[in-house]
């Protein structure tokens, strides 16, 4: 899965949806600076990255 070409979440500024364990490799691959949470809305898992993203970010 290339995360470029990942279905996008119209709910959550277009994040992309990935499934839990996609987003722990790339959790684990960016080494532990990428956060996942689960979409509020129930599109499955993102990642953020909480030392750049400001306002609406999600609680970790």
């Amino acid at each position: 899965m290339r995360y470029s070409s990942a279905p996008r979440c119209s709910a959550c500024e277009h994040r992309a949806i990935l499934e839990r364990v996609t987003a722990e490799v790339l959790v684990a691959e960016s080494g532990e600076i990428l956060v996942p949470y689960d979409c509020p809305e129930g599109n499955g898992v993102h990642v953020c990255n909480p030392d750049f993203e400001r306002g609406d970010r999600p609680a970790h």
